[in-house]
């Protein structure tokens, strides 16, 4: 195999062509074992990988398809690609790790001939008990001039791969796709209320860029729903809903176009609100009788809404669906009522019920004047599980939102005041965070730290704290870096 160029270079994330790149290289692993190498259709995939090299030889000397830790990275760029996201990718890189090979690196004469054959070969690579010995040398003599191997033992990291300033990268985009989302979000609503037609093309297109960002790094998009103190709660509440609903999708596995269905679905769930009086929606003191009577119109007038204001298709049908039914319970009760034909929720209103009802007790808006903190919300639900969510998805949701979620501020033992970031896989109670503050007062430039490494043993998270109680905005710490 061959020997590892320069690992010095800092880590990226992706761009458009990178994610072309490693996507298409994970197809046509897949289909040289399945389609002949003289396939016209496999020929011309080959012909465009080579192109997407061609392009990014433009600044490089080399490019390198690897997978370290479990991410996949062209050259020092992290791509989004997700092997549970290609049918048959993940058998594929099992296949690989049994053998010790964890890259690909082309050189600036690679021929369309060299690319089909290393398709062909790699094909071949199918370990069993009897041949990881003779395959493991096939790799090491394995012989093209322009194209070589590289083992897992080459590309070990020396140091952690998700660096500070990756992580700054992933927040940045993140906070992009995240307010483009509340945007679109507003424009609808604005189109709706007008009677002008919905630009359903430019929503699925944010959608897809969320679905993007979660699977790289959900918890950036996670710690943005802690924000809840925008001027128009129905913009941050949906795309909350939106992000919420397509996390609980990704740990499903669902595949991509039921992913924008589903984002679709939680997008809309609360569209029917534009329909009932502004005042209702704001008013600042509890719901008497007829206001809750006008409430619980609003899933009818969602569906509604939504099969008026957009064409047809799947899409819009299951949007329509979720709107009628996030508020019907498991046992039938909730609203609207059911009195013929009793069917239970599908499975994208059982999630959006979920997300929905956490975002709204937590936020403290509409159904509840004040806050609940999020581990009281779901204490509540969980003993509301039987009845009014289903308790599967309710477990995936709490284990998303963790001990202490994304986005919110605790108070270490050591007096310093944190924001939590990413929830840690081994030790949920030990979060990487963003330490704001400390006795003398908010600190000048904050200091990232990973609780879960032996250097931060002596900061541990005393208890999750109300930012109001200490004067300060949450927004100032989540919208900066």
């Amino acid at each position: 195999m061959a020997t590892v160029t320069d690992r010095s270079e800092p880590l990226a994330v992706a761009g458009e062509t990178e994610e072309k790149l490693v996507n298409l290289f994970f197809v046509l692993c897949k289909n040289a074992r399945i389609i002949d190498k003289n396939n016209p259709s496999f020929k011309r995939q080959c012909a465009n990988f080579r192109e997407l090299l061609l392009a990014l030889f433009v600044e490089s000397s080399e490019v390198t398809i690897k997978i370290i830790s479990g991410r996949y990275f062209v050259n020092h760029k992290l791509t989004h690609f997700d092997d549970h996201r290609l049918p048959g990718a993940a058998a594929i890189v099992g296949e690989w790790e049994a053998i010790g090979l964890a890259g690909v690196s082309f050189l600036p004469g690679v021929s369309e001939a060299e690319v089909e054959r290393l398709f062909s070969f790699l094909a071949g690579l199918k370990p069993t008990a009897d041949n990881l010995e003779n395959l493991s040398e096939a790799l090491k003599t394995y012989r093209q001039p322009s194209i070589q191997f590289l083992s897992a033992e080459q590309l070990k990291p020396e140091k952690p791969l998700v660096t500070e300033e990756i992580r700054r990268q992933f927040r940045a985009r993140a906070r992009s796709a995240f307010f483009q989302a509340m945007s679109t979000v507003e424009e609808n609503i604005a189109n709706m209320v007008q009677g002008r037609d919905i630009n359903t093309s430019k929503t699925k297109r944010v959608i897809r860029s969320l679905i993007d960002h979660i699977a790289q790094d959900e918890q950036s998009l996670l710690e943005l729903t802690a924000i809840k103190d925008f001027d128009d709660y129905t913009y941050i509440h949906s795309t909350n809903v939106c992000v919420y609903a397509l996390t609980v999708g990704i740990r499903l596995d669902l595949d991509r176009a039921r992913l924008s269905q589903l984002g679709f679905s939680a997008l809309f769930h609360d569209i029917g609100k534009i329909k009932l009086p502004a005042d209702l929606i704001k008013k600042p003191e509890a719901y008497d009788e007829n206001d809750w009577i006008q409430m619980q119109q609003h899933p009818q007038l969602g569906a509604k809404t939504i099969l008026r204001n957009m064409k047809l298709e799947a899409h819009t049908a299951r949007a329509a669906r979720a709107a009628f039914e996030h508020h019907i319970n498991a046992d039938f009760t909730g609203y609207p009522r059911l009195h013929h034909a009793k069917r239970p929720p599908n499975l994208f209103s059982r999630i959006v019920s979920i997300v929905d009802s956490f975002d709204a007790l937590t936020s403290g808006r509409v159904y509840m004047r004040h806050p609940i903190p999020p581990d009281k919300v779901l204490k509540k639900m969980y003993y509301q599980m039987n009845t009014k969510f289903d308790p599967f998805l309710l477990k995936i949701f709490s284990n998303i939102i963790g001990i202490y979620p994304a986005g919110t501020l605790v108070l270490l033992t050591t007096d310093e005041i944190a924001l939590v970031l990413t929830n840690n896989e081994t030790d949920k109670a030990r979060p990487y965070v963003k330490i704001v503050g400390n006795r003398q007062g908010l600190l000048p430039t904050p200091e990232w730290a990973d609780l879960s490494i032996p250097e931060h043993a002596h900061r541990k998270i005393a208890r999750m704290i109300d930012p109001s109680c200490y004067g300060l905005d949450i927004k100032d710490f989540i919208l900066t870096d």
